[in-house]
């Protein structure tokens, strides 16, 4: 795979018939940017189905935003995917054993500095990455 592609995620735009009356349905960009305009289309017998097919290539591509084009040309499947992604939480969970770690001492310091009745100054990353491990990954 090579060469510009519409960049992001895509959503159906409208439903219509292109200049030469053949029924279309177009995608776009989220910038609004065309990214194509898909005349998939069985016949009288099913008229929702262009639109079902176009809707569907739209649910595909999403799925797979951000994965580069060499995977995708590797014949990236679904075992494949759950391989990556069960990869992104381990490593998901090594970061947090890490952000833990790097707070705890920061903690420990202010239990200590109240437990003295001193006022602490509190490390405004220290409170972020706290709410990010609390909060889970968002």
């Amino acid at each position: 795979m090579s060469g510009v592609r519409t960049p992001g995620l895509l959503f159906v735009a409208e439903t219509g018939q292109d200049d030469g009356c053949s029924p279309e349905t177009v995608i776009r960009g989220m910038g609004g940017s065309a990214g194509v305009a898909v005349a998939i289309d069985f016949g009288a017998n099913n008229p929702g189905m262009r639109e079902a097919n176009a809707q569907r290539l739209v649910a595909c591509w999403n799925a797979l935003d951000g994965l580069s084009d060499d995977h995708l040309a590797g014949g990236w499947n679904v075992r494949g995917m759950s391989s990556y992604a069960k990869g992104l939480e381990e490593k998901l969970a090594a970061a947090r054993v890490l952000l833990s770690e790097a707070v705890k001492p920061h903690d420990d310091h202010l239990a200590a500095l109240k437990a003295a009745g001193e006022q602490p100054v509190i490390n405004p990353l220290s409170v972020r990455i706290n709410n990010f491990l609390n909060g889970g990954a968002t």
